[in-house]
């Protein structure tokens, strides 16, 4: 969707200059979080009732939460920081799926 933006930002809108980004981070996870919602509620299930395909949103979505989350954590210099973290619990991650 085709955004158009009308007047200077506002605080955590992207182009200001308190922690740039962050509105843009929360709603994105937001809609991933409604598409894993309704994974749970299909049980796994990637057709909605509706018809929509939960897997192409559930790609979208996730693209657009990394796409803005690597926005954030690189506006407000938060970016190796972030990084180490999210090394260290991906292989947490993997390491709990593998003794799954």
């Amino acid at each position: 969707m085709d955004e158009q933006r009308f007047g200077p930002a506002g605080p955590y809108e992207i182009g200001s200059t308190t922690w740039p980004g962050l509105a843009k981070l929360a709603e994105e996870a937001g809609e991933l979080v409604q598409v894993l919602a309704k994974l749970v509620g299909t049980s796994g299930r990637t057709e909605y009732y509706d018809g929509t395909d939960l897997r192409a949103r559930l790609v979208e979505e996730c693209g657009d939460v990394m796409g803005a989350l690597a926005f954030f954590t690189e506006t407000n210099a938060l970016g190796p920081a972030v990084a180490a973290r999210a090394d260290a619990k991906l292989a947490l991650f993997r390491q709990w799926h593998a003794a799954g």
